[in-house]
């Protein structure tokens, strides 16, 4: 039996041999020719490993190692590290040296374009097949032609899931040996968490692709639990951990159990002893690299360093306006009356991003709450807050009096997260910052759009309406144009398949509940060919701190330790939900020191924007 592939992170894969003073990469067969095929050698031009960083072309070794051992690994360096760049050079040097006839590139629709660029900066531009648009006939005939005649098609994850009969093959009948029945040399998956549900019908069908080597490629190889990664593991090389029932038995149970709250030290212990055997059996497999252990490598290239990339959580408090209708809520009936837990903790982060986010069904909870509120607001209040109320709800009000129709405007002044933004960009942009703008929903994006409309400020905007023809040219106008120095976006949408390293300050308005869905936003400004230190600013409630700090020193999943610890605190229990609203009650009920708050905020401005 052949050795396993090491981990890069070891130092013990192939180095590369530069041949000709460093003219082409050539790699020989590590393995001694153990895979049946002969003594196999990669060549890769000169020209395409010279647009490598030296932890890409290591990257190559492993991943010839892994070629040669005829197995599947997955690629998880940090996002940012140019991986589509790395695999397709691979990709070019075995197509250069004739190891492979056909490769299957399965991607998001968005990162599309990236992929076809990047090919074609290796030189594979005459073999790819575009197979992601909407034309099924033009799909259909780019398959059969790059069955046909080899090269490398790209399509996405839907397609692959309605058309998965024709992409393995079903209509090729010209297979007269055991290698060809394999269709495809390469299965490659960009943004592979995308088969993290092994019960989904797209897990089933990309598995069914018949293949030689599969590689998986993600940033974020795990988000949530072991089966996430096991989904990774079976695709690219199931033998390493087994069957479902098998990885369940043999590590799942036992490290789900040692972090359980009421864990004996002994199923501590074990659970601990379980994820090292799991980590140390994966390692070969799993090539891990983060930006900080790289970044000398890349100055070593070209003489440009990545630079650093540092992280706020902007604390803010609630306005007037939000503290009231928060408050009005947490007296409504609608906490005793909607089940599960979920939708109440949705309305309240509508509350805390901006009052107008909130629905019909919310504000009639508020308007009943409102009716508890008697005395403790004054008279002016009490109309603001139920004119507004109404006014979401869908009602009619019976005043004529427009002295108070403010309160249905968008100002920045309603919301905290508005009034801070808003703060903070005539800073940045006086200091000729380029800013990124992340929220989660239109909705949020549409009500910061309207506010720096109004200020007068230019801006892109990228969300899911977007066309994807229209995506790269206004990318390509940021990056390489001159005046327009914010780029809003939805953070599912922005967060796939764009480089916007001309921005240097990111946003995030409403973080989201999985911290590595963030990450890939972010990194969209941080990574490759960012020469310029980044900041990012978290925004988040004051009301918040304390039991943000707690679940951050009590959990938390690593990626550079997946297996280490369970996040505790994924699941919302009726008991916990109870328990954050009271704590969130106290701190509302405590006095509100605006005049400390607004001084706080300006001070902090000054240097946060540096």
């Amino acid at each position: 039996m052949a050795s396993e592939p090491q981990s890069s992170s070891d130092g013990d894969h192939p180095d590369l041999k530069e041949v000709d003073g460093a003219v082409d990469l050539e790699m020989e067969d590590p393995t001694g020719g153990s895979s049946g095929a002969g003594r196999l050698l990669y060549k890769l031009p000169a020209r395409i490993s010279g647009m490598l960083y030296p932890h890409q072309r290591q990257g190559l070794g492993w991943l010839w190692f892994l070629h040669c051992r005829v197995t599947g690994g997955i690629v998880g360096d940090d996002m940012g590290l140019g991986k589509t760049m790395q695999i397709s050079a691979f990709l070019a040097g075995l197509f250069h040296s004739g190891l492979i006839r056909r490769v299957l590139v399965v991607v998001p629709k968005t990162p599309v374009t990236h992929w076809i660029k990047e090919l074609t900066l290796v030189g594979l531009k005459s073999k790819i097949s575009d197979c992601s648009g909407p034309n099924a006939n033009v799909r259909n005939s780019e398959l059969q032609r790059a069955v046909k005649e080899g090269g490398v098609v790209l399509t996405t994850y839907d397609i692959v899931r309605i058309n998965y009969k024709l992409i393995r093959g079903d209509f090729y009948h010209e297979a007269d040996d055991d290698e060809e029945r394999n269709l495809w040399d390469y299965v490659v998956l960009d943004e592979a968490h995308q088969i993290k549900n092994p019960k989904t019908q797209r897990f089933q069908s990309i598995c069914d692709i018949p293949c030689v080597h599969r590689i998986a490629i993600s940033g974020t190889p795990i988000q949530n639990n072991l089966k996430e990664l096991w989904a990774l593991f079976y695709f690219c090389c199931p033998e390493v951990l087994g069957d479902r029932d098998e990885f369940r038995e043999r590590y799942e149970n036992a490290i789900n159990r040692g972090n359980e709250k009421d864990a004996t030290n002994r199923e501590k212990h074990i659970g601990s002893e379980v994820a090292k055997k799991l980590r140390e059996r994966i390692k070969p497999y799993f090539l891990r690299r983060m930006k900080g252990e790289v970044s000398l490598d890349i100055g070593s290239t070209n003489g440009k360093t990545l630079g650093k990339k540092n992280e706020l959580i902007i604390w803010l408090k609630l306005t007037d306006c939000q503290r009231q209708l928060y408050e009005a809520f947490l007296k409504s009936d609608i906490l005793n009356t909607m089940r599960p837990p979920l939708p109440h903790i949705t309305i309240l982060k509508k509350i805390c991003d901006h009052p107008l986010m909130l629905t019909k069904i919310a504000a009639e909870g508020i308007l009943e709450g409102m009716e508890d509120m008697d005395g403790k607001l004054n008279d002016h209040d009490m109309v603001r807050l139920e004119k507004m109320a109404l006014n979401l709800a869908g009602m009619s009000y019976d005043d004529d009096d427009d002295d108070d129709d403010d309160a249905l405007q968008v100002g920045h002044e309603i919301s905290c997260k508005l009034s801070f933004i808003m703060s903070l960009l005539r800073n940045l942009l006086e200091e000729g910052h380029h800013v990124l703008i992340f929220s989660q929903t239109r909705k949020m994006l549409n009500l910061v759009q309207q506010v720096i409309s109004v200020e007068g400020y230019k801006f892109f905007r990228i969300d899911g309406t977007t066309k994807i023809s229209e995506r790269e040219r206004i990318v390509k106008d940021f990056q390489e144009g001159s005046g327009t120095p914010i780029f809003l976006l939805t953070t599912k949408v922005g967060g796939l398949g764009l480089t916007l390293t001309k921005a240097d300050r990111v946003i995030v308005v409403d973080p989201a509940w999985n911290p590595s869905v963030d990450s890939q936003a972010v990194d969209r400004a941080y990574r490759i060919g960012q020469t310029k230190d980044v900041i990012v600013y978290r925004l988040m409630l004051q009301l918040l701190k304390k039991r943000y700090i707690e679940c951050r020193s009590s959990s938390g999943v690593c990626l550079g330790q997946p297996l280490s610890r369970k996040n505790k605190h994924a699941t919302s229990t009726r008991g916990t939900f109870r328990s954050f609203l009271a704590y969130r009650h106290k701190v509302l009920t405590s006095p509100l020191r605006k005049s400390n708050c607004k001084k706080s905020m300006n001070s902090s401005l000054t240097w946060m924007s540096h």
